[in-house]
């Protein structure tokens, strides 16, 4: 997988590329349209060093002139384990950002989490173009608490509608499901504020 990705690495021309990207820090890479006109993009997830937030680059393909150009770099959205490559008395990293391509153009953006006193609560945004921006459309998590009994609950719901669906497990171990309806909103991918999503999701 690595190899891929330094391969699209090396794709990219020099002028798509202003800040360097070491080809061992690119974690996982998707490719789609994005924009709608009939021409591959590129997302990836860049490390950048340990304790700090790993950024998102999007890059948009001149169809003129047949190039990938930078659309964006989101930071501060996204954390996962520092991982330490080849270097002497580092670990693989087995807790990191996924990024998959969906059918309708959107971008998949898994965001699994480190787990605290047993608990992690694992999140899943969509991302789409528009009005010529990367914005959240989606927005999904699922809690579970490993030490407790019957302590889980999880959301999805359509940001740009405000539509959607939550459950929480009960002490009985029965599930409450609510529907979620709230004033839909267009959010930045950039401005994204996690803790207004869980908010409207009742948690």
């Amino acid at each position: 997988m690595r190899s891929l990705l330094f391969c699209l690495a090396l794709l990219l021309p020099a002028s798509a590329l202003a800040d360097p990207i070491e080809s061992q820090k690119i974690i996982t890479a998707a490719t789609g349209d994005w924009n709608g006109d009939g021409a591959i993009d590129l997302a990836m997830i860049v490390e950048t060093e340990p304790g700090v937030a790993m950024d998102m680059r999007f890059f948009l393909r001149d169809k003129d002139h047949n190039f990938l150009k930078p659309a964006g770099i989101v930071q501060e959205q996204m954390y996962g384990e520092w991982n330490g490559y080849d270097r002497p008395g580092y670990e693989a990293s087995y807790i990191e950002p996924e990024l998959t391509a969906l059918p309708n153009g959107s971008i998949k953006l898994y965001i699994p989490a480190i787990p605290i006193d047993g608990a992690k609560t694992d999140q899943t945004l969509t991302i789409a173009w528009r009005n010529g921006a990367f914005v959240v459309a989606g927005f999904a998590y699922d809690y579970h608490d490993y030490m407790k009994d019957n302590v889980a609950s999880d959301c999805d719901y359509n940001l740009l509608t405000g539509k959607g669906k939550s459950s929480k497990m009960q002490p009985d171990g029965t599930s409450v499901h609510k529907v979620v309806s709230v004033k839909g909103k267009v959010v930045p991918f950039a401005e994204w504020d996690s803790g207004a999503s869980f908010t409207d999701c009742g948690a």
